[in-house]
């Protein structure tokens, strides 16, 4: 019975499952085609720069696509983080 749940267990984890620092490719494009909704065209040729930071820091924060989503105010902060740290 043990080793039926151990495998069963491997399986969900090799379909995807994501985790913090280590996102499924779907909870990633997800994530990506949210901030593509934004309009960041104000911050010019940094842009990918500033993309690819939050990205990196909910990926590092949130368990999945659907946690960082559903908290708003901590995904604000992020961010903000990263506007600070690409405009130094």
């Amino acid at each position: 019975m043990y080793l039926a749940l151990v495998i069963i267990g491997l399986v969900l984890v090799s379909c995807g499952g994501s985790e913090k620092g280590a996102w499924s490719d779907d909870d990633k494009e997800l994530a990506r085609a949210e901030v593509s909704t934004v309009d960041l065209s104000f911050l010019g040729d940094k842009k990918d720069k500033y993309i690819d930071c939050y990205l990196n820091k909910v990926e590092q924060n949130y368990e999945s696509f659907d946690a960082a989503n559903g908290d708003e105010a901590g995904c604000t902060k992020l961010a903000e983080e990263c506007a600070k740290e690409i405009m130094k």
